[in-house]
This record gives structure tokens, C-alpha cells and sequence, in this order.
């Protein structure tokens, strides 16, 4: 099956045709020999029937010939490989050349008009001349083919009379056939024609070479172009595709790539807006809300009914106001406005500290939890906060999501100058083609699933964020059929400590 690549498709296409042209070719060149060679081989046969047609005479009811001794023994080489017969039109014979053995007779062409001095084709016994060599009377033998191919041409005509003493004689009609043995002839159109095949088949390997050499080429600037799309940021309106490097055949689809980038990132850009300008506007409302609640909760008059929902309304609010702050988080993020600020801390201590606020729903839950840490005394160069926050998404995606009784294993690891945090808990049924809506900005485990215990789904999003764009790292989710395991990785300095677990 072809391959799907604009490159792959053209050097099938040139590689088809390169082949199909030279096959083309090949028959072409053989077929114009072929026709040349036989041309001059029935000029000359054609010259011969007229020289035998002179040499022949009528001597009363006898045909004899008007030849010199020498010229008649030329015609009568055993070892030649051209052939006559004279006979009479009712098939008797009246002569053959010496080199037709005897029980071969050469086909009976130019009978007619229109058949005369005509040449064709024609197969006769190679078994006769193999025992004509074998019994001294010939020295030509033929291969082990049953048949020898043959180029014949034949006429009637009616010999010169030179019997002077009896001119009433009724003239006899002769039927002359004479032929070439074309052995040789096929060979060399053999030989040509498996040169040629082996020419093509070299040239085909060397057109095949020089057309990737040239589709490389010509598909370069498409190349150039896919790891441009790769490298832009989607949301930068600036980060466009420049039109100069783009073939003319691309710049329409480029131009309206680069159209469609810009109304994205318009999009994105009014979207950012509106969620760091609606979460600036609730902040207000909550915390007048929050107020309004506690002094509520405080008051003695409340009673036990309205104290279950008060605290019900103080839980949605903090949950709001939750959501509210990762959305200004996230604004800030998006804007760049969040700046980095390395300090030199102990790894251990960050990653316990940002797990403590979940430590009791944990317990709650009764979760094993597993530590695998690097030795409190290793210390990093980063940034805390960022690592803060990052950690404590991530935890509370863990605990919120994982199962009573479930495991949970944080492990840590440092290299020279990378830092790898790793939480892995069981995996609340979570599938692999999942995953992608999970990292998504509000993305969930499924957008139709309910249970998502009051998240907005924001989490991930702020963690892609703080790990690609602030600490130049990576964070990677991996799913199996037991462990959900979320993988951050990053750059940093190892300032102190040895680099092994515990």
C-alpha cells in the first residue's frame, strides 16, 4: 500500500513512469532493429531472387542454369546459410542449394501475384541438418530447437528459352523460393533485446536514485512548513506562518492557515479576558458572601435546619472561591504576568508541605499512601511557589479522585540538573483515550460523567501551564488498567544532596 506522504506518492508515480517509458522504449528500440535488419535481409533476398531468376533457362523440357563453375559452387555451399529451391508450379522438384537437406522443402510463398517477391516468415525441421551433419553431408548444425526460423521469399516465373532449334516450345513456369537461415539474426535481436533490458533495469535504479534525490528536494519546503506548525503556540495571534518560505502552490492554504490562526487566537485572547475579568468581578460578591455566612453560622438565633444549609452555602462558597482564585491564577499565567523567582529549598520538605492540607481527607478515605523521596538534606534551585501549586493540583486530583482503601505512591528523584516528581494512585476507571480531556482547560474525565465531586476541571490546565511555560519542563499522564500516574518533569540545579532514593 502506498504511503499517505506527498514524497512517497511521488516517487511511486515517477518510478511507474520512468519504468513504464523505458519498457516503452525497449520495444520500441527492438521492434525499429527488428525491422531494419529484416528490411535488408529481404533487399538481399529479394536481389537473389533476381539473380537466380537470370541464371535459370529453359533447354527444351529441361531447366538449367547459365552459371560459371565457381558462382555455382558459392550457390552450393554446404555450410551456407542461405537456401533456394527451384520447382516446378505443381510442386515436383527441379533443384535445391546443397545446403537444404533432403526432406526439407522451404514453403511455397510467391504462388501468387500479390505474394511475390514478398518476404515472411517461416519455421522449418532443424532435426534434418542436424543429420545431414551427422552424415558428412553438411557441416551446419543447428541448436537443440526442433525448428530453424527462416526468412523466404518466392515467385513464379517463366525461364529464358535457348534452344534455337526448337523455338515452338511452350514455355514452363518455374516456382523459385529462395530463403535465409535467420538463426543468427535472432540471436543478436536476443542479445539486444536482454542489453537493453539490462540498460533499463539500470537506468530504472538510476532514475529511481535521482527522483528521490529530486522529490527530497522539491518536498523540502513542505518539510519546513509541517515543523513550523509544529513550533507555533497556539493563541499567539504574532506567531505566524511567513508566505516567502512557502511554495506558490502552498500559499493559498498557508494564507488561510494563517487566517484561521489569527480569529483562534482572537478567540482565546477574548476568552482570557473574560475569565480574568469575571473572576476579578466575583471576588467582591464571595467575600461579601462569605461574611454575610459566617456572621450567620455565629449567630445563636440560627437553628439546627438553618445551620445544615448555612454550612452547606459556606461549603459552595469556598468552592467558588477556589475556582476563582485558579482562574486568576490561570489569567496570570496565560498573560506571563506570573514571574519566576528561584530560591534554593529542600525538595522533600516542598513536596510533604504541599501534601499536608490533604493529609486528613486522605486518612478520611483511608488511602495507603507510599513515600518514595530523595533525602531531605537534597536541595534544588526553582521556583517554590510554582512548585507549590503545581503539587497541590495534582494532589487534590489524587485524593479527590482515587478510591476509599486505594494506594497512592510520591516518589522523587534528581538528576545533575532535571528533577522528577512522580504521583501514582489507583486508577479510579479512568480510560487512556481520556486523558486527553483531562489536560483540556475545564476539561473532565468524560463531559457527560456527573460524579466529578464538584471540580471545575482547571487543575490540569494550570499544571500544564506552570510546567511547560514557567519551569520549561514537561508533565505526562499515563494510564493502565491499575495506576493512574502523572510524571513532572523539569530543569533545575541539584545544590546539595546524593542522588538516590530512600
Amino acid at each position: 500500500m502506498v504511503g499517505n506522504s506527498i514524497r512517497a506518492r511521488l516517487l511511486v508515480a515517477f518510478c511507474f513512469g520512468a519504468l513504464l517509458v523505458i519498457i516503452l522504449a525497449v520495444n520500441f528500440t527492438y521492434s525499429l532493429v527488428k525491422k531494419v535488419l529484416y528490411s535488408e535481409l529481404d533487399h538481399f533476398l529479394r536481389d537473389k531472387l533476381s539473380y537466380q531468376q537470370i541464371a535459370a533457362a529453359q533447354n527444351g523440357d529441361r531447366i538449367v542454369f547459365r552459371l560459371s563453375e565457381p558462382l555455382l559452387n558459392t550457390l552450393q555451399d554446404p555450410e551456407g546459410e542461405d537456401f533456394f529451391q527451384f520447382r516446378y508450379t505443381d510442386g515436383r522438384e527441379i533443384f535445391r542449394s546443397s545446403s537444404l537437406p533432403e526432406g526439407v522443402d522451404l514453403p511455397s510463398v510467391g504462388l501468387i501475384d500479390i505474394d511475390s517477391s514478398q518476404g515472411h516468415d517461416a519455421m522449418i525441421s532443424g532435426d534434418a541438418f542436424n543429420d545431414a551433419a551427422d552424415d558428412g553431408e553438411s557441416s551446419l548444425r543447428v541448436s537443440s530447437a526442433s525448428l530453424v526460423p527462416i526468412r523466404c521469399m518466392g515467385t513464379v516465373f517463366e525461364p529464358v528459352s535457348i534452344d534455337q532449334e526448337n523455338e515452338s516450345l511452350e514455355p514452363i513456369k518455374v516456382h523459385l523460393v529462395v530463403a535465409h537461415n535467420c538463426i543468427e539474426i535472432e540471436n543478436v535481436l536476443s542479445n539486444l533485446r536482454s542489453r537493453l533490458l539490462q540498460v533499463g533495469i539500470s537506468v530504472s535504479f538510476a532514475v529511481l536514485l535521482i527522483t528521490a534525490l529530486i522529490v527530497k528536494i522539491a518536498v523540502k519546503p513542505v518539510g519546513l512548513v509541517s515543523k513550523r506548525l509544529n513550533e507555533l503556540k497556539i493563541g499567539d495571534g504574532d506567531d505566524l506562518i511567513d508566505l516567502k518560505a512557502v511554495p506558490l502552490e502552498l500559499v493559498p492554504i498557508i494564507d488561510r492557515l494563517n487566517d484561521l490562526l489569527t480569529r483562534v487566537a482572537k478567540t482565546i485572547d477574548q476568552e482570557r479576558h473574560f475569565t480574568s475579568n469575571a473572576a476579578h468581578e466575583l471576588r467582591n460578591p464571595l467575600a461579601a458572601l462569605r461574611s454575610q455566612v459566617e456572621v450567620a453560622l455565629s449567630s445563636n438565633e440560627t437553628s439546627d435546619e438553618e445551620y445544615e444549609t448555612l454550612y452547606k452555602i459556606f461549603g459552595l462558597q469556598q468552592h467558588m472561591e477556589r475556582i476563582v482564585s485558579s482562574l486568576l491564577l490561570l489569567a496570570r499565567l496565560d498573560s506571563g504576568s506570573q514571574t519566576v523567582n528561584l530560591e534554593e529549598f529542600p525538595l522533600a520538605n516542598l513536596i510533604r508541605k504541599s501534601w499536608k492540607q490533604f493529609f486528613d481527607k486522605a486518612s478520611e478515605k483511608k488511602l495507603k499512601t507510599k513515600w518514595e523521596m530523595v533525602e531531605s538534606d537534597v536541595s534544588i534551585e526553582s521556583d517554590p511557589v510554582l512548585i507549590g501549586i503545581l503539587l497541590s493540583n495534582v494532589f487534590e486530583n489524587a485524593v479527590n479522585y482515587t478510591p476509599s482503601d486505594g494506594h497512592l505512591i510520591i516518589s522523587s528523584s534528581v538528576t545533575e540538573d532535571s528533577v522528577a516528581i512522580t504521583i501514582r494512585n489507583t486508577n479510579p476507571g479512568i480510560k487512556g483515550d481520556e486523558v486527553y480531556n483531562l489536560m483540556r482547560r475545564f476539561g473532565r474525565r468524560n463531559p457527560n460523567f456527573t460524579s466529578n465531586l464538584g471540580h471545575s476541571g482547571i487543575g490540569f490546565s494550570i499544571c500544564r501551564r506552570i510546567a511547560y511555560d514557567h519551569l520549561g519542563g514537561q508533565i505526562n499522564v499515563d494510564v493502565t488498567y491499575d495506576w493512574f500516574t502523572v510524571t513532572i518533569k523539569f530543569p533545575a540545579s541539584v545544590v546539595l544532596g546524593n542522588h538516590y532514593h530512600v
